[in-house]
């Protein structure tokens, strides 16, 4: 009656006054209360004595219970009523899970709390295990709490993504079973370097980047955009990664760029990084001028300058029409191909009856391949042969494929650097039998030197050192990239400057000749500026002219180029454009006339030095006192004067420490080779001979 509470009326005076009397009357009544002493009555009610039973079971009890008897009677006096009777303690397993792109393994938090707080990368999977007691546990993180799902009655089980957060803790019944500080790491954007970019001796584009990431670069690749022409399409390349998921990638990769339209003009490179998560970073973009082919025969240089017109100029499209037409109608030029006449009428027609944009890299890629045919042969495209079965086994080397891949990939590059040098050596042929060009001997490689190169980074390969490898093949690219064989390299030195003037000169002359189109379309211009141009290109012909008579004849084309160049800055002087176009025309026509005779007379096709000879050993001089063609071999003795490989050229790169090395890890892998056959060996001492040769 004194923990009951009123039931109505309590906003009443009168029944509240009425509650209150009775309470105390309830109150004096339970001062009078008095309790009785206990009364067995076992005596009358157990008969037969078996209350002495319990006494007996209460001894056996304390003798089982051992040193603990005191403590079990203290709790069966005195029980817990609380959680429904006497349970296990809880057990708690709790581990941090990081996403499998940064390598790093399962993490399990220790069961007291460390005085720093632990590191967990971002997007971790947590997964705690409660068993024990019967409360549902919550998994609190930075104040906000969730419930484990429960599995059984004393099982339960939580699950989720870790992305920010300080302070984790597990709590079970106003219990904390375990509380850790904690410091989720974000995962950074990589960053990426690009180095200056390089054009090799073969004119690749040589780029170096170096490209960082927290957990791993997964891709690089670079944006090539052409300065001055916004709306042209970027051009995309993947770059190649020197292996998987590096934190610290450095790499450097070769593009032949030389049959893209941009070649020779400025453009910005700017490179970009990513990471697992999709996150990129961007390197500073770089102006660089993009390799540009060295033609050296007048009309391929002339086909490839109209190329690049039409890249930085597509909306004149007529002026490269009628240039092409131009070349096209001077077979003498070159050697009355007919195969690049119809190419260069073709490329005309195009552009003056289809208006299509699309039309432009379809006439871009026919001139590329006509002006290749008129100037190398097949040998470029046995290059770029070579360079993709290079690239392939680099990669197959940075995924770690297997032996046999390695072995294939390695035949057929071993294949393509054959096809590659024998197109080298017949379009030198082609050029002239006597007329090689000059190598510094320590460059030399033979064909047997290759091949060394090539068997020991495969036996690398096979030995598990294959970093070593791809480092032996990077020293091969480098090799092969730097054998070149040009046109004014068979002649004396002061023949390959002069042809280089003259090549300079014809370039000069032709982008004069374009801007005179433009000028007499468009109806205005800046003549005043062009005449000016004109002549100082006039009066570098004529010093170069009396350069050439020092050593022996002017050609006399020469002498009418530079008449009309002359006719052409009077006609440019005069605000007459269209009146400079044909003596431009012809001066180009002299010009490209004049450097085949002076190349053809200088480089002294008869066995004797020709008039121009300016007292220095040409090529061919050195090539019989060396004995030795561009690539190390030897002279054979034979009545066909073939060449063969004499073996001696340097092997760079592969020193004493590194033969001695090779020969110890072939040595090892052989005697491995050895046990695994004996299988009379433990099982043990099998298996892990197995896992050495894997």
């Amino acid at each position: 009656a004194l923990a009951d509470t009123i039931a109505s009326g309590a906003g009443d005076a009168a029944s509240l006054a009425l509650w209150q009397a009775h309470r105390r009357r309830m109150a004096e009544a339970a001062r009078g209360l008095r309790v009785g002493w206990p009364k067995a009555g076992f005596g009358a009610r157990d008969r037969y004595g078996l209350r002495a039973l319990l006494a007996l079971l209460l001894i056996l009890g304390a003798v089982d219970a051992g040193p603990d008897w005191a403590q079990r009677i203290g709790r069966s006096l005195a029980p817990s009523f609380g959680a429904g009777g006497a349970q296990p303690a809880a057990s708690l397993d709790i581990w941090v899970t990081p996403p499998d792109y940064t390598g790093l393994p399962p993490q399990l938090l220790p069961a007291t709390a460390p005085a720093t707080p632990i590191s967990i990368p971002a997007g971790s999977v947590l997964l705690a295990q409660v068993h024990g007691r019967g409360e549902v546990p919550r998994l609190v993180i930075d104040g906000k709490a969730g419930d484990f799902a429960r599995i059984d009655d004393s099982n339960f089980k939580a699950q989720t993504t870790l992305t920010a957060g300080g302070k984790l803790a597990v709590l079970q019944g106003g219990v904390s079973l375990g509380t850790w500080p904690i410091m989720v790491v974000p995962d950074l954007p990589p960053t990426v370097a690009l180095l200056p970019p390089k054009r090799t001796d073969r004119g690749a584009l040589r780029l170096e980047y170096r490209a960082t990431d927290d957990y791993g670069v997964e891709a690089v690749k670079a944006t090539i955009a052409l300065v001055g022409n916004p709306a042209a399409e970027p051009l995309i390349l993947d770059l190649p990664l020197p292996g998987l998921h590096l934190k610290d990638a450095h790499d450097a990769s070769f593009h032949d760029l030389l049959a893209n339209p941009w070649a020779g003009l400025p453009v910005t490179i700017k490179l970009e990084a990513k990471d697992a998560l999709n996150q990129t970073g961007a390197s500073d973009a770089i102006t660089f001028t993009l390799p540009e082919p060295a033609f050296h025969h007048p009309v391929a240089r002339a086909i490839v300058d109209q190329r690049k017109e039409l890249a930085l100029h597509p909306d004149q499209r007529d002026i490269v029409a009628e240039t092409l037409s131009d070349l096209s109608l001077r077979p003498q030029l070159y050697g009355d191909d007919k195969v690049v006449f119809l190419a260069l009428r073709m490329a005309r027609e195009r552009l003056m009856i289809n208006p299509d944009p699309q039309t432009i890299p379809a006439v871009q890629e026919l001139l590329w391949q006509t002006a290749l045919r008129i100037e190398d042969g097949r040998a470029p495209l046995m290059q770029e042969d070579m360079r993709q079965a290079m690239q392939a086994l680099q990669d197959a080397l940075a995924r770690n494929a297997p032996d046999s891949e390695i072995d294939r990939l390695t035949q057929q590059l071993r294949e393509a650097i054959h096809r590659y040098l024998q197109a080298m050596m017949e379009n030198a042929l082609k050029q002239g039998l006597d007329q090689l060009p000059q190598f510094d001997s320590s460059q030399m490689m033979g064909g047997q030197d290759l091949a060394t190169l090539l068997d020991r980074a495969q036996e690398l390969a096979r030995t598990g050192a294959r970093d070593a490898a791809r480092d032996l093949l990077s020293q091969l690219q480098d090799m092969l990239e730097s054998l070149q064989l040009g046109r004014t390299s068979g002649m004396p030195s002061g023949a390959a400057r002069a042809m280089g003037a003259m090549q300079d000169m014809m370039h000069r002359q032709q982008q004069l000749l374009n801007q005179s189109f433009r000028d007499q379309r468009d109806g205005h211009g800046d003549e005043q500026g062009a005449a000016a141009t004109q002549e100082a290109l006039r009066r570098m012909l004529g010093d170069l002219m009396s350069q050439i008579g020092e050593n022996g004849e002017i050609p006399q084309a020469l002498g009418r180029a530079e008449r009309a160049m002359r006719g052409a800055a009077e006609a440019l002087r005069q605000g007459k454009p269209g009146d400079a176009i044909g003596p431009q025309t012809e001066a180009l026509d002299q010009l490209q006339q004049g450097a085949r005779g002076l190349g053809e007379r200088m480089l002294g096709r008869n066995q004797g030095n020709g008039p121009g000879y300016d007292g220095e050993p040409d090529a061919q001089d050195s090539l019989r006192q060396a004995e030795h063609d561009p690539f190390g071999r030897a002279r054979s003795p034979d009545e066909e004067g073939g060449w063969v490989e004499d073996g001696g050229a340097m092997r760079r790169g592969l020193g004493p420490d590194t033969d001695s090395a090779l020969r110890r890890a072939k040595a090892i892998l052989e005697e491995l080779r050895r046990r695994a056959g004996e299988r009379d060996r433990p099982a043990i001492e099998r298996d892990y001979i197995d896992r050495l040769l894997r």
